[in-house]
């Protein structure tokens, strides 16, 4: 076993989400949201240098050079598959590698909603999953998709950077393409996504004004996208969808996004009572009539209202969430005082 595999394999053993390696400091792994470091040296270049080697392989040490910074990933036995960021800081090399389930977790082990997961059994829309980094939108989407995968025969395309799961295909034909192996850009593989004859489309992330068209478009032209934005609420993840547009676009967009819109997940991941164990927060909006209506208007600020009185409809507020966990003695009272 390969000191890069060693550590790997600590780091999963300890349940670590995420491993650090940079000259300078001793190898870290970040557990239940804390980074904690291996009892090993300060690394130096001697070491890091060959773990990059071996990840990344000898052709691709031109292109880091060139770069500064590679994203990717990896299947690495046995720890399964790796997402990996290689990079430099201080002139060294430095490299954060997420470590991803090896197969992809049922949803009630992760603590999703059923109804939730359902929302994907829509024949088209746009459902939305939103949080910060590391709250685990990745895992969730996989589920939804592996839940149409396993329900119904449907052309799923999904553009990742990088691929993160690997899905077999069961009831679903699924095209997994990744940026700069499988298409030049990501810009590239929206312009075509279209023409490839997909009923649901999966977005790893809504990056920027051509994505959220593209998605927009697509969900009102008869496919599903499952995508994800970065935004603290549920919320705040429609506001950044409209205010992307340029002043003269946003009525459009704000009608597409009423007609299209399925649902908003938000997620953030809190720690649980239990120690180094962190358990999955939720804010739920769904695409009801009236919510639609306050996109249209432009009445956004009236959302988180719509949210917290709609739990006949499916919805729910991180606060509701975390007193319906507190009661559960999911979670310390101190976590919801902090404001997790």
């Amino acid at each position: 076993m390969s000191i890069l595999t060693d550590l790997l394999d600590t780091a999963q053993k300890h349940g670590a989400s995420d491993l650090l390696i940079m000259v300078g400091d001793a190898p870290a792994m970040r557990v239940s949201g804390q980074w904690i470091r291996f009892d090993l040296p300060i690394c130096k270049d001697a070491f890091v240098v060959p773990i990059a080697e071996e990840l990344i392989g000898p052709d691709a040490i031109s292109q880091l050079e060139k770069n500064h910074e590679l994203d990717f990933s990896r299947s690495l036995q046995p720890v399964g598959r790796v997402r990996c960021n290689v990079h430099y800081q201080r002139n060294h090399i430095a490299m954060v590698l997420r470590l991803v389930w090896p197969v992809i977790p049922d949803p009630t082990t992760l603590g999703i909603p059923a109804h939730v997961i359902n929302m994907s059994d829509y024949p088209h829309g746009l459902i939305l999953l939103s949080g910060p980094t590391g709250s685990g939108k990745s895992t969730t989407l996989a589920a939804m998709v592996e839940h149409i995968n396993q329900t119904r025969p449907a052309h799923i395309i999904t553009i990742e950077d990088p691929i993160e799961y690997i899905y077999a295909n069961k009831k679903s034909i699924i095209e997994q393409r990744e940026i700069g192996s499988d298409t030049q850009s990501w810009h590239s593989a929206l312009r075509t996504v279209l023409r490839q004859a997909p009923d649901v489309i999966v977005l790893g992330e809504l990056r920027d004004l051509e994505s959220i068209a593209t998605a927009l478009v697509a969900a009102e032209t008869g496919h599903l996208v499952l995508t994800s934005v970065h935004s603290s609420t549920a919320a705040g993840a429609i506001s950044r969808i409209v205010d992307a547009f340029p002043p003269a676009q946003s009525g459009q967009a704000r009608l597409q996004l009423s007609q299209s819109i399925r649902m908003v997940f938000g997620q953030r991941l809190v720690p649980g009572r239990q120690a180094k164990r962190r358990i999955l927060s939720y804010e739920i909006l769904m695409g009801t009539p009236a919510v639609a209506n306050m996109i249209r208007t432009n009445q956004l600020e009236q959302i988180p209202n719509a949210i917290s009185a709609g739990r006949d409809h499916g919805m729910i507020s991180f606060t509701q969430c975390q007193r319906d966990m507190l009661a559960q003695g999911l979670v310390a009272p101190e976590i919801q005082m902090a404001g997790h």
